[in-house]
């Protein structure tokens, strides 16, 4: 709680035992949902939202936001303990509306934003379709824009390509980072019936990916190329994960004339040529260098899907195959997407029984440790039940202990 000189509440910042958890597991990105502060909703929530290990969202703290100010942002920040960055791309795209839709050419406006925003490979690119859009339009004069490309390298995809997102950032205006709470609240929603709505979201959003482990260990996913990557695939991933890397290996079809154009020591630069659609029925073929090194087979390409969305893109794919590579290499098989990601992960790490000396450290570290005990649980009718008897047996001489003692 944050609370003014005269004890009036500004901020609120609250995560509950299911965050929590969720935060040890997929911390590793995190994004800020400012839905209902873009679109002036009655209560000011703001969410911390990760991703995990099937792609889907999950929510790792939220809080109400008293002002739009950034004293106001940095205690939240604080609040979560983590250093304030303020732009946010969606929260930036969804505010062009409301910032530009008054202006003269509004459609051509956002289309050559977008152009710049989306497409750009190159930061010379974004800077020419940005410029095309200033001049054309006239808008040298324009606040906003002026504050936004003075901050570009803090929010525009092509300056952030060497940090790792794992598909929390979307990287094209077609993608749509729906909030966590789409479906639950709404503008004229009140703090009261939030909170109804919190318990009823999450318990939905658990029970989606408690439904998608169970399809992912249970059933076998469909082929749809010959291709080895998409089989060594199919063996590691959740079945979300493997549809979305099922699309970058079908993608390698409508990539063609793998050339090399350049040879710097062990790296070797290729480019791939790519026939996409643009507006309406039309084609246009794109041009991507991608670098490539034998050795340790480490592959980049210049549209930095690995680092964007956690998996190799077509083009790299199509230089590992023109180079004879048959599977993918492992530093690029990431652990977060497997199958038993949370059923292998070690929560207990850093703990030992020196630490333990308290019954708040007792309740803690035991807590972490059943956690494995549960993913285990879970991976099958034989495994329940076996989890209930010697959870029935341990119940059983707690019981007894406590009899003696009495």
């Amino acid at each position: 709680m944050d609370l003014d000189a005269e004890g009036h509440l500004n901020n609120v910042f609250f995560a509950d035992a299911r965050s929590r958890i969720a935060y040890n597991y997929f911390s590793d990105t995190v994004t800020i949902d400012t839905t209902s502060l873009t679109n002036k909703y009655e209560i000011p929530l703001i969410s911390f939202v990760g991703i995990n290990h099937h792609g889907q969202s999950v929510l790792l703290g939220c809080g109400f936001l008293g002002n739009e100010s950034v004293e106001y942002f940095v205690w939240m920040f604080r609040a979560w303990l983590t250093c304030p960055s303020l732009l946010l791309l969606s929260y930036i795209m969804h505010r062009v509306p409301e910032k530009l839709g008054g202006l003269t050419g509004f459609e051509t406006i956002k289309r050559q934003l977008n152009k710049a925003v989306y497409d750009s490979l190159k930061i010379s690119e974004f800077e020419i379709f940005w410029a095309e859009m200033i001049n054309q339009h006239s808008l040298k004069d324009n606040k906003w824009l002026q504050l936004l490309y003075a901050d570009r390298q803090r929010w525009v995809p092509v300056y952030l390509k060497d940090i790792s997102f794992v598909g929390i950032l979307p990287i094209n205006d077609c993608e749509c980072s729906s909030a966590f709470f789409d479906g639950y609240v709404h503008k004229h929603t009140s703090f009261k019936e939030f909170l109804d709505k919190y318990d009823l979201a999450l318990q939905r959003k658990h029970l989606k990916e408690a439904m998608e482990d169970f399809e992912s260990r249970n059933s076998s996913f469909e082929l749809k190329t010959k291709s080895n990557f998409e089989l060594q695939l199919s063996k590691v991933y959740t079945k979300g994960m493997f549809k979305k890397c099922q699309i970058e290996v079908e993608g390698m079809y409508s990539c063609f004339n793998t050339k090399q154009v350049n040879s710097d020591g062990p790296i070797i630069t290729f480019v791939v040529k790519e026939r996409k659609e643009v507006e309406g029925n039309d084609k246009e073929v794109k041009h991507y260098e991608v670098l490539y090194e034998a050795t340790q087979l480490e592959v980049r390409c210049i549209c930095s899907l690995f680092n964007f969305k956690g998996f190799l893109c077509r083009h790299a794919l199509s230089v590992l195959n023109y180079n004879g590579v048959e599977e993918i290499p492992l530093q690029y098989i990431l652990s977060r997407w497997s199958i038993d990601y949370k059923r292998n992960f070690r929560l207990d790490a850093g703990f030992s029984d020196a630490d333990v000396d308290s019954p708040l450290q007792w309740y803690n570290h035991l807590f972490r440790r059943s956690l494995q005990l549960l993913e285990e649980g879970a991976q099958s009718q034989e495994h329940y039940q076996a989890v209930t008897r010697e959870l029935d047996t341990l119940l059983t001489k707690f019981s007894l202990v406590d009899k003696r003692l009495m």
